[in-house]
């Protein structure tokens, strides 16, 4: 973990480094002293001429530079010499041209859209994802997040939005004409079959277990009971009664074709025409419907189901094993070895990847820039000047730096050309 830069530590740093153009500046003057004397004597070499040219021209650049970093944040030595403490001065308008800078570079929708579009984001996230590790981390980061959003949901305000929803469309749109729709729908299509197999074969089934049960509930139906031939006679009905039955049940589960199914199928497109056109129909629909909406039993089954859901998809966020999140890692991992080895796929992704971020760019790009250009214009002048003193001075301490040694080597130079020229 990268530790954090405190601006005490930037100041301290910034003292240290500010004392070595200083320390070269008083080298520079101790030397140009030392070099003047002995240049000054009678019997002197010829080298303490450069010497004290080079500390001399060393120390005027050190100077200079010293004058020219300072006068961007204050007053050199407090003195307010014109086009000096640039920065407190200038605040504003270095705000607003940071700002427009912002917006020409980084925040014009063109920019933005050709600096993604080299990144190929949707390639980079395909081979990142496509790592085991990463994904699983990927989805447990999600899972974290789904679950503190859903915890930070009031229990009471969800319920009470799903009871509204729930009831207040149910209340508003009538239960008949959609009903026939859906209905009308499924039988054409023939997808209502699954369920009505389903129904005979249970009800094949039952009879199939319950067979003794049937043989007696006609034989005691049977008229006069009392007579043990009656009661065989009654007996024999039953058996073939359930033969019957079991047969015709048989031939429901086994033809689609046959004629108890058809007549299921007509019986269900009638009913889906009559929910649409039969106005009695709709309004014993209707009344039904009031009666469930108005049931007690309906209300708690509502109130229960967002309790219900948040407990079931919290537990299954929960379970770094459970079937959510297996699911959710191998939509990922699909996903995943789509983005890279499908390149229309590919760019397809980065192509809206392109345009959300040019159209953010250009729908909140104008709010970004103002806030920059107010963020400053908020600063106190002195504050400002030194909070970029702070982030930037350091650096600037090469410039004296430079100055010095640069400095120094021009005045050897001077001195050379002087006495070539000169004598």
């Amino acid at each position: 973990m990268t530790a954090t830069i405190t601006d005490d530590d930037r100041r301290r740093s910034l003292r240290r480094m500010k004392a070595w153009p200083l320390g070269l500046l008083i080298v520079a003057g101790v030397i140009f002293v030392i070099g003047w004397y002995f240049e000054k004597q009678p019997d002197s070499s010829w080298i303490w001429g450069y010497v004290r040219a080079a500390a001399e021209a060393g120390m005027v650049g050190g100077l200079a530079d010293w004058f020219a970093v300072t006068a961007l944040f204050r007053h050199p030595m407090g003195i307010p010499i014109p086009h000096t403490a640039l920065i407190p001065a200038k605040k504003d308008q270095l705000g607003a041209s940071l700002a427009d800078f912002v917006r020409v570079n980084f925040l014009n929708p063109q920019v933005v859209r050709a600096r993604v579009a080299a990144a190929d984001p949707a390639g980079r996230l395909g081979t990142y994802l496509q790592q085991p590790a990463t994904r699983r981390r990927v989805v447990a980061e999600g899972a974290t997040l789904a679950a503190t959003g859903i915890r930070s949901i009031n229990d009471a305000e969800a319920q009470l939005i799903v009871r509204n929803l729930l009831f207040e469309q149910a209340a508003v749109y009538a239960w008949g004409p959609p009903a026939g729709r859906l209905l009308g729908a499924v039988v054409a299509d023939r997808n209502h079959e699954p369920a009505v197999d389903a129904l005979f074969r249970v009800a094949r089934d039952w009879v199939v277990e319950h067979e003794q049960q049937i043989v007696e509930l006609v034989a005691e139906r049977g008229p006069a009971q009392g007579f043990f031939l009656a009661r065989a006679a009654h007996e024999a009905v039953g058996r073939r009664a359930y033969q019957e039955l079991h047969t015709w049940l048989n031939e429901a589960v086994a033809d689609p074709t046959c004629g108890i199914r058809q007549a299921v199928d007509n019986w269900l497109a009638e009913t889906a025409i009559r929910l649409r056109e039969d106005p009695e129909l709709i309004s014993r629909v209707e009344l039904f419907k009031q009666r469930v909406l108005a049931s007690p039993e309906t209300h708690e089954a509502v109130a229960s189901i967002w309790p219900t859901t948040r407990r079931i998809l919290l537990e299954s966020l929960a379970d770094p094993e459970g079937e959510l999140r297996r699911r959710a890692e191998d939509w990922v991992a699909s996903t995943a070895d789509r983005l890279v080895g499908d390149a229309e796929f590919r760019a397809t992704v980065n192509e809206r990847i392109e345009g959300a971020a040019a159209y953010l760019s250009e729908r909140y790009g104008q709010e970004a820039v103002v806030l920059i250009s107010e963020t400053v214009a908020r600063w106190d002048a002195t504050e400002a000047s030194e909070r970029i003193e702070l982030q930037v001075g350091r650096d600037l301490q090469y410039i004296r730096i430079n100055g010095t040694v640069v400095g120094a080597l021009a005045g050897i130079v001077i001195h050379a050309v002087g006495t070539l020229l000169l004598g």
